[in-house]
């Protein structure tokens, strides 16, 4: 695959996900009215001290992150950053950012690899295992099994700069909504 080829797949992955979320939360009827940039869902989010509801907060953390992010125990699942520690290692500041800008920073646990089949496929995901014959890997559209590759079949590999979580997380959401989901995050896991 040419190198021009190999961006524009990784760009569609990016769009894809992009796209996906648009769809799941259009069809959902979710948050607000007014789309805001991220940079300015950002200034507004860092400006403000506190704020937010932890307990209105939590419907939203169950429809877009609990799919892939653990919190607490009785929270969530294990496809992306566990964030039940996340207030002892991060603010708010950083956490938004995260959230809005998820390929910014990738932890090297959580990279994601591009894999160009002979049929002209593309498969992106986070390597779970790889012996002689396949590489598992867990992908977003099938986070909780993983996808089996065979290596005879791979004619190009190589890491994504683009992280699984898209972008536009919060594109549907009302400032307050946001401000509830991070208050939630921020607070000590829920027990239950």
């Amino acid at each position: 695959m040419s190198t021009a080829r190999w961006l524009t797949a990784l760009a569609a992955v990016a769009w894809a996900g992009t796209v996906l979320v648009h769809a799941w939360t259009n069809e959902r009827g979710v948050g607000g009215s007014q789309k805001q940039t991220p940079e300015e869902i950002f200034a507004y989010h860092t400006k403000q001290d506190g704020g937010g509801a932890p307990e209105a907060g939590r419907p939203i953390f169950e429809k877009i992150c609990a799919a892939c992010h653990r919190f607490g125990e009785a929270l969530g699942r294990d496809v992306g950053p566990d964030l039940t520690t996340i207030t002892s290692r991060f603010k708010k500041r950083d956490v938004l950012e995260a959230i809005l800008w998820p390929s910014k920073v990738i932890s090297d646990q959580y990279k994601a690899e591009m894999f160009e089949l002979k049929d002209g496929s593309v498969v992106t995901g986070v390597i779970v295992r790889e012996n002689a014959i396949n590489v598992f890997v867990r992908t977003a559209e099938n986070p909780d099994k993983p996808v089996a590759i065979a290596k005879g079949n791979i004619t190009n590999r190589g890491e994504s700069a683009v992280s699984l979580m898209p972008a536009g997380l919060l594109d549907p959401y009302s400032p307050e909504e946001i401000a509830n989901l991070l208050a939630f995050v921020m607070a000590p896991p829920p027990a239950k």
